[in-house]
Formats: C-alpha cells, sequence, structure tokens
C-alpha cells in the first residue's frame, strides 16, 4: 500500500542506533552530522531529525513512519505495520470478549443518558462489539476513520455509524465505565453522538494498558453507508 512518497536524496533507516550530541556525535570512528538536506513528503516539506554520515543520509524509521502515514514500533524487534496509521508502540493483544462487563456497563449507562432526552435504547450489535474492541487494541489517541469503518465492514456491520472515543488514566476498572460515560457526556460532539435517536446499535470496546484505558463507542445507524463498502 503505498502512503506517501519521501524524497531525500539517498536515505537511510537508522534502526536500533541512538544518534545524541549537538551539531556532530562520535561513535567508533564514524563522525554524525547533522543533515541540512530539506525533506518532502508527497511535495510539502517536513522537519526530520537527519544526520549525514560517509555521505548518507541517516533519518529515524519511526520518523518517516510519522510523515508517511505507517506505524513502526519495537516489540523485541522492529515491526512495520503498512496498513496501520502510526502510534509508535505495538498493538495489545487484547481478545474480543476482554473486559465484557465493562462494556456492557457503557452500554447501559449510555441508554440510560438516551433515555433522559427521549431516544431509544441501542441494541448491542455482536459485530460492532468486536469492531470496537479490536479498534480499542490498538492503543489509539485520536480517531482514525478509514481503519475504523474498514473494521466495521471486516466484522460483519455494512451501515455507516458514529464513534467516540475517550483514553484516560487513573480510574481504577471499577470506574472505567462511568467514567468513560461522564466524559461523553461533558463533551457536546460525543454527547450528541451517544445520544442521538438515528442510532440503533451499538459496540463498545475497553482495553486497560499500564493503568491506562482506551474506550471505544461505535453507534451504528442502518440508514446510513459505510464509505468504504
Amino acid at each position: 500500500m503505498k502512503k506517501g512518497t519521501i524524497l531525500y536524496g539517498a536515505v537511510c533507516f537508522a534502526l536500533g542506533a541512538a544518534l545524541c550530541g549537538g551539531g556532530a556525535a562520535y561513535a567508533a570512528g564514524v563522525i554524525a552530522e547533522r543533515s541540512t538536506n530539506t525533506i518532502y513528503v508527497d511535495g510539502e516539506q517536513v522537519e526530520l531529525e537527519a544526520y549525514l554520515i560517509n555521505g548518507s543520509n541517516y533519518v529515524k524509521l519511526r520518523d518517516v513512519g510519522e510523515a508517511v502515514g505507517f506505524n513502526v514500533y519495537w516489540d523485541g524487534t522492529v515491526q512495520i505495520e503498512s496498513d496501520k496509521p502510526y502510534t509508535g508502540v505495538a498493538p495489545v493483544e487484547d481478545g474480543l470478549d476482554e473486559n465484557m462487563d465493562i462494556r456492557l456497563e457503557i452500554v447501559r449507562l449510555a441508554n440510560e443518558e438516551r433515555k433522559k432526552v427521549g431516544a431509544p435504547a441501542l441494541a448491542v450489535n455482536d459485530a460492532l462489539m468486536d469492531a470496537a474492541q479490536d479498534i480499542a487494541s490498538q492503543c489509539f489517541t485520536s480517531h482514525h476513520p478509514e481503519y475504523e469503518c474498514k473494521k466495521a465492514l471486516e466484522y460483519g456491520y455494512p451501515n455507516g455509524f458514529g464513534v467516540n472515543l475517550t483514553v484516560f488514566g487513573g480510574a481504577s476498572e471499577e470506574y472505567v465505565a462511568s467514567h468513560a460515560v461522564r466524559n461523553w457526556v461533558n463533551s457536546k460532539g460525543h454527547y450528541e453522538t451517544m445520544t442521538a435517536s438515528r442510532y440503533e446499535d451499538i459496540g463498545i470496546g475497553v482495553v486497560i494498558v499500564d493503568g491506562t484505558a482506551y474506550c471505544y463507542m461505535l453507534v451504528g445507524n442502518p440508514n446510513s453507508y459505510n464509505p468504504y463498502g
């Protein structure tokens, strides 16, 4: 998959090597100087930390991944995921049934909020539940619409849907559900997505890593379409 084109003369990627210091760094007799070459991605100039070593330009692979749009992370070895957006961290290998009690409690609390505004309760949809948990396991801190839409299709939900995301730390597992819903209640756009009457189905994904909770809500609209379908 072509994610972008980077233009930079002769480019090499530094894997597992730390280049530090000011204008130049020295290691085992090798001189690394800060490169002054201009770097472009898809015709637009970008700022990447680069070094000139023996006539070749070296940039960090993770910086290229972030600039071009593919994931790079360290998991004992360097891992590259060309079909996923950049996060810099390894995805969490959570099963699709993980944290189900928390996820169903979020469904219950969301439906309570809908009842307050006269909107019908959302029905749990297995395809949206699986898609939401898969997406949450990526530990995204921002929305990735293409990935979200393709995952919904992959798990068998053909229609359009709304998405809520919240990421927070410090909440014990007992309070993750209430904290997530409270965050969405306190955000006008997220609250509208959670309570809009046009939605009929719901799927929730929750992953907790080192005390940080990643919570996704997918609410399905059978009268809309998935742009990647």
